[in-house]
């Protein structure tokens, strides 16, 4: 019978190997960095979103095949609220600046105004716990294009 010293002596290093991928590195997730590890991404949009949101989710998950796109909706001021408290969301879209500007402090990048109807001014922003940056850009990009506007248009809001 042999010795099992051996064996464990050459375990280790074998275990140590297989162990260094789980120990990561700097991956670009820090606060502001670029972050692409989901597949989907959730929308805080206002209620009055809602039907031209829909129809843009279906086109953008068609553009984009294996990824997905989540909406809340709701009041503006409440999903205002909701960012900044941290609650899971890649983008928020209000109708209100008063809402958007409560939120400042949860919003990464720059703020795009892409629809007016009556009063209210529609703005969408990529919120700082977003998981995939990258993909709810693409959302925002999806909204603020002629695609986008063609859809707000048919909705019932005019361009920004």
């Amino acid at each position: 019978m042999k010795p099992l010293r051996p064996r464990l002596v050459l375990l280790f290093p074998l275990l140590a190997v297989l162990a260094l991928p789980a120990c990561g590195g700097d991956d670009g997730s820090g606060s502001g960095g670029r972050r692409d590890a989901p597949n989907s991404i959730v929308v805080l949009a206002d209620s009055s979103l809602k039907q031209a949101f829909t129809r843009m989710g279906a086109q953008f998950e068609s553009q984009n095949p294996g990824n997905t796109v989540t909406f809340t909706y709701g009041k503006s001021t409440a999903l205002a609220q909701q960012a900044v408290a941290g609650d899971p969301g890649d983008v928020l879209s209000t109708n209100s600046r008063d809402a958007m500007n409560s939120a400042q402090k949860a919003q990464l990048g720059q703020l795009a105004t892409f629809a007016s109807k009556g009063p209210a001014t529609y703005q969408i922003v990529t919120l700082l716990q977003s998981k995939n940056t990258a993909l709810a850009q693409r959302f925002i990009d999806l909204v603020t294009s002629p695609t986008g506007q063609q859809i707000l248009k048919a909705a019932g809001f005019a361009p920004a």
